[in-house]
């Protein structure tokens, strides 16, 4: 499998090629770099007046946070001096980084015959790349992992493969999986390449006679029969549940896995200040303590539910439901109908160096698995697939 996959910038990116003469470019987006940069700013400001002790006058700017203030009482944690300069630090390097993050870009041309890829890094030459879309091998389409804020998002990727990874063109980016497929065979249509998708068998392809068949039809193409062995064994993180009406693939809960690891910190660091600010209220107003318990009971909450969270897939008669199970309620994630199932895949993901079981129809994506081992992701791919395309 090819892992040297460019990096593209955007978030929500399009390449109208229904025109013969257009032309998009793949770089941050204004909305975020300003707000960014006033951020910097502000950062840098509060530095600033702290550092010419802003905060030691008569009348203070957080006076009203605290009920014993006293400037002669004053005892930091740091030096003021060196914290004041973090600060400002901090500040001038969410500026740069965003100013170097805007200075690069990728402007794309297309004139209906070939595609003109101008690349910029933040720094250097610029350079261009003109190629036919024969020379291309064809319309990738891959997920990734992005974080947004405190959450991750997938973010889909549809791009024109060539066999130099410098030369790889984003043809569209969204945070958004509506009609993702459709927009990916769209592509694959109007400049006559066929589909490709990362799996962990390599890089699958379907020409562009057979976009519209589902996972049956594409059975015997693909040679997809036979491949599940029943004395093949998962291992102990995944539970099997059958039932004359469903069967039932959920995720054992392992205590020292990374993610819940992770939360469990989150609680620790959120918890641990909520319990020595209770030990001594007598230096915050009501506003503050109010505020300040909301926001860590919050994310302790949150944090809770997200270490307690698992996944499940059911398979009945006609559908595949994913659900998400907390404590002692679920709550249906999606579903697709086997006959809407185009493909049924083990997709590496590279920003984590992680795989996972996607399945795909015209409309939806289902994402299954992100925690599991590939040997379980490679028996639960064969499992499904097996049991669809026998269905009666």
């Amino acid at each position: 499998m090819n892992r040297n996959i460019p990096h593209h910038y955007s978030h929500n990116f399009k390449l109208d090629i229904d025109h013969t003469l257009s032309k998009a470019s793949d770089r941050i987006k204004l909305r975020i770099l300003l707000p960014g940069i006033f951020l910097g700013l502000i950062l840098i400001l509060l530095g600033i007046f702290e550092l010419t002790n802003g905060l030691y006058t008569q009348n203070p700017l957080f006076k009203n946070f605290s009920q014993t203030y006293s400037p002669d009482g004053y005892n930091s944690f740091i030096s003021p001096l060196v914290f004041d300069v973090l600060i400002i630090l901090l500040g001038l390097g969410i500026i740069i980084s965003l100013i170097l993050s805007y200075l690069r870009y990728k402007k794309i041309f297309f004139d209906g015959q070939s595609i003109t890829m101008i690349n910029r890094s933040s720094w250097g030459k610029k350079i261009t790349y003109k190629n036919k879309i024969s020379n291309f091998q064809g319309v990738m389409m891959r997920i990734e992992f992005v974080q947004c804020g405190f959450m991750t998002r997938n973010r889909y990727i549809i791009e024109l493969l060539h066999k130099s990874s410098a030369q790889i063109v984003p043809l569209y980016i969204s945070t958004s999986e509506k009609n993702i497929r459709k927009i990916w065979v769209d592509y694959a249509r109007k400049l006559n390449l066929p589909t490709l998708f990362y799996t962990d068998e390599g890089i699958l392809q379907r020409n562009v006679p057979d976009l519209d068949k589902s996972l049956t039809e594409m059975a015997d193409i693909w040679n997809l029969r036979g491949k599940f062995n029943p004395n093949d064994k998962h291992s102990t993180r995944l539970v099997l549940k059958e039932t004359p009406n469903k069967i039932i693939i959920k995720l054992r809960k392992v205590l020292w896995d990374a993610y819940n690891i992770l939360g469990a910190l989150c609680i620790l660091m959120l918890a641990l200040p909520m319990f020595i600010v209770s030990l001594n209220t007598q230096g915050f107003s009501n506003t503050f303590l109010i505020g300040f318990y909301f926001v860590c009971s919050f994310g302790i909450i949150a944090s809770v539910f997200i270490l307690f969270r698992k996944e499940k897939l059911i398979l009945k008669k006609d559908k595949i439901v994913h659900t998400h199970k907390y404590f002692l309620f679920s709550t249906k994630h999606d579903e697709i109908f086997n006959k809407d199932i185009k493909g049924i895949y083990v997709t590496f993901n590279p920003a984590t160096e992680r795989y996972f079981v996607t399945i795909t129809s015209s409309e939806k994506n289902i994402i299954f698995g992100k925690k599991l081992p590939i040997q379980d992701l490679k028996w639960i791919k064969n499992f499904l697939i097996e049991k669809i395309i026998n269905a009666d």
